[in-house]
């Protein structure tokens, strides 16, 4: 095999080009999609993605069910999307301890060697969006299963690892959500249970990890259900906590409408490499990562009946909870790329005893272009959400709904008293489906 591979790559420069530029990388695959789906053409992001090669790859299964499922999601085909995206949940969970025979493979290879199994925040954020297309289907007790899943995900994942446990290990917003649809149910008590325990999340490392203060929203929602609820000393804790709210101003007699705004896209993930020359050869470590910074966004929230404009508050913040997994992983993952450059400089000496200069070029080649990180990702998945909660008296409300500058609804609304109307906001498009077969 080593003789077959010297061989090959000594005497054939073709050959060696395209080893040197590898393969076409996932984003360079997806790249007009991406494009597509930015710019809001999901139909044409549909068509475009469905004619690529990941649809067919067995390696990039799990991203396929991830990306089509958004587009499904922005399409309004949200059964269609929920499917998929379960699938995605039950390939990632098998995928999670791969077969030795492949594990090994990576070892010579790289981690694009193996199936994408997903990164720990992306199987996470399947059971986020599956709640909140349950919310725009209004099926309020899926979408709280959904919900629940989100921390009962991140302990599993979590207790996987012995050492080098993720940061990322409770969701504030899942808890924030929960208490949301709980509100909406007129589960009361349940709703102060979710949202005393988000506060307590968003209030300790989980905020200044992940770059995101504790939500208005949810201080007001805790509180105006603790007075409510008559329990004056956990109130009156929350005013003193929180005085520049003016929470004694939260109306108790009214309705409200709360909006979940999905803004954005995840920053992409990219390789962080490294080139160390070492005794006239080129070892080469390489890591995925992704920028922390948040979306530029801008005017997102809600309007009633041309009032004035209420601003939504940053509630979960994607890109930091992806960059700050990705660094738990690198610690993880240097044992890794370590025993794999030791192996493989084991192999470009073996090339160099056995067939001298040509060997040593082959070996050291393939050392080099081998060591490549593994920057596969679900591209699709928003940046950030935002909630937005307006206390109105009862009554008939014309609502604009803005995502990052842009209208995305207006609508009519009729709101009794004590109800909490639920609304997830994503930028849609109304333009028909390709019309080509694109099930799977």
């Amino acid at each position: 095999m080593l003789k077959k591979t010297v061989f090959t790559l000594c005497s054939s420069p073709l050959l060696l080009s395209l080893w040197l530029g590898g393969c076409a990388s996932y984003s360079d695959d997806i790249k007009v999609m991406h494009s597509d789906f930015r710019a809001g053409n999901y139909a044409g992001a549909l068509e475009t993605f469905e004619k690529s090669d990941i649809k067919t790859q067995d390696r990039n299964k799990l991203l396929y069910y991830l990306e089509k499922g958004m587009i499904e999601d922005r399409l309004s085909e949200r059964k269609q999307s929920r499917s998929l995206w379960m699938k995605a949940d039950a390939l990632a969970d098998k995928l999670f301890t791969v077969s030795m025979s492949k594990e090994a493979a990576s070892y010579i290879y790289n981690d694009s060697a193996q199936s994408y199994a997903g990164e720990d925040y992306e199987k996470v954020a399947i059971h986020t969006m599956l709640a909140h297309s349950f919310i725009s289907d209004n099926e309020m007790s899926e979408a709280r299963i959904e919900a629940a899943k989100i921390n009962s995900k991140l302990n599993e994942i979590n207790g996987f690892y012995k050492d080098n446990k993720n940061k990322y290990k409770d969701d504030a917003y899942a808890r924030f959500l929960s208490g949301l649809i709980n509100e909406s149910n007129h589960e009361l008590d349940d709703a102060i249970i979710d949202y005393a325990a988000a506060l307590k999340i968003y209030e300790g490392e989980y905020s200044s990890i992940f770059k995101v203060s504790v939500p208005n929203e949810l201080v007001r929602s805790l509180y105006r259900l603790y007075k409510l609820r008559d329990r004056k000393d956990e109130a009156r804790l929350l005013e003193r906590s929180f005085s520049s709210l003016g929470l004694d101003k939260v109306p108790l007699d009214s309705a409200s409408v709360v909006v979940v705004h999905e803004v954005g896209l995840i920053n992409e993930k990219k390789a962080f490499d490294f080139v160390i020359p070492i005794n006239g050869k080129i070892l080469r470590f390489s890591f995925p990562t992704i920028h922390k910074q948040g979306v530029a966004v801008r005017q997102t929230g809600i309007r009633l009946n041309e009032g004035l404009f209420e601003p939504g508050t940053l509630a979960q913040n994607f890109n930091a909870i992806a960059f700050e997994n990705l660094e738990d992983r690198r610690l993880r993952f240097i044992v890794k790329a370590i025993a794999r450059l030791i192996l493989k400089d084991q192999v470009t000496q073996k090339a160099e005893k056995q067939f001298g200069v040509l060997g040593l070029i082959a070996g050291t080649i393939y050392s080099a272009v081998t060591e490549t990180a593994d920057t596969r990702s679900w591209t699709t998945l928003p940046a950030a959400v935002y909630v937005t909660r307006v206390f109105v008296k009862p009554g008939d409300y014309s609502m604009e709904v803005s995502n990052d500058g842009s209208v995305t609804e207006m609508k009519k609304i009729a709101l009794k008293k004590g109800d909490v109307m639920l609304v997830r906001d994503v930028r849609v498009n109304k333009a028909p489906r390709p019309t080509s077969n694109t099930s799977h």
